[in-house]
């Protein structure tokens, strides 16, 4: 049987010669992720659970999810801005707690009025509503009026 007090080198344990191993920094992936947990299905704006444009709305999602964030962005796909949101949609942010996420409102265009609505940080998209009407932020057209300027 051998020793139990076995002698270790010094070699082994006093190295000069210590490797320093990089590591690349982790990147974060510029492509979407989609989280459904997050929807409103109350209010408004519910998410259309089970419905045809359910699969309408994932169809959508499919088709933005092989792109990035800097191709999804621009004129059709945007953040809202806060002044923007009609009187509805920030009444339904309070009842929910969630008023603090007013700069994080991300709109998808889905078709026509048709808007997707989620809560974006960083490449996490939290879907949120649905806005058939285009209703969450109304377009302000010259010399038109809607139910929030009266």
């Amino acid at each position: 049987m051998g020793s139990k007090n076995k002698k270790v080198p010094a070699s082994a344990t006093n190295r000069s010669d210590q490797k320093t191993v990089k590591i690349k920094e982790h990147q974060i992936d510029n492509r979407p992720v989609w989280r459904f947990s997050t929807v409103d299905r109350e209010g408004p704006f519910a998410w259309p659970k089970g419905e045809a444009k359910e699969l309408e709305i994932v169809g959508k999602l499919h088709y933005l999810d092989s792109m990035t964030w800097p191709d999804i962005s621009g004129k059709q796909h945007h953040y809202l801005s806060p002044s923007s949101l009609s009187k509805a949609a920030k009444q339904r942010l309070e009842e929910l707690e969630l008023d603090d996420e007013i700069e994080n409102l991300f709109s998808f265009h889905l078709k026509g009025k048709s808007r997707i609505i989620a809560i974006k940080h960083a490449n996490i998209a939290k879907l949120f509503w649905f806005d058939p009407e285009h209703q969450v932020a109304p377009s302000k057209k010259k010399h038109t009026l809607t139910s929030d300027s009266l």
